[in-house]
């Protein structure tokens, strides 16, 4: 029995052998020219291509274009950059008008109370004017028909009102 199985394992070893020494054969043989013609053809064709888009793409316009694209990008990023900006100041702005728009609205509404209470004010200084002007011209006809006595006694009684009179006046514009 051992006797067979060294048998095999020669036999084994010999067709390893013979594999190792077909496959070297093989990678040391040529191409069959059927197949290197076409090969040649096919890495030229792809060389060639290769080449002109190597040359065109280092070539001086090529390179240009690229710098302008370049410049062209930060360009654009800086009038971004401004843009973002004045879009921010536009919206502070907006909302300072709104406020100031509040503000004249609040202020034309105060104005117009205001108007109103001065308007208010001017018709009773008219009525106390006239209040005025009719106790005067009492106290005259009083002063004529009575004759000299009772004048002076009308005109102290006119030193009284008129000062009531301003008192009542200045009460009512200070408010």
């Amino acid at each position: 029995m051992l006797n067979k199985e060294k048998d095999m394992s020669e036999s084994v070893m010999a067709t390893d052998k013979g594999k190792d020494a077909s496959e070297s054969a093989r990678c040391g043989r040529k191409l069959p020219l059927w197949l290197a013609l076409p090969l040649l053809l096919v890495a030229a064709g792809l060389l060639a291509p290769l080449i002109y888009f190597t040359v065109r793409a280092n070539s001086e316009a090529c390179l240009d274009g690229l710098r302008a694209q370049t410049e062209c990008q930060g360009l654009n990023q800086h009038l971004q950059r401004q843009l973002d900006q004045a879009q921010e100041v536009l919206h502070e702005k907006e909302a300072e008008a709104a406020t100031c728009e509040q503000t004249v609205v609040t202020l034309r509404d105060s104005l117009k109370k205001e108007q109103a209470r001065v308007e208010e004010l001017q018709g009773e200084l008219a009525t106390l004017n006239q209040q005025l002007q009719d106790a005067w011209e009492r106290l005259r006809g009083q002063s004529e028909s009575s004759g000299e006595n009772n004048g002076s006694s009308s005109y102290f009684l006119l030193f009284l009102l008129l000062p009531a009179a301003l008192f009542v006046i200045c009460k009512c514009l200070k408010k």
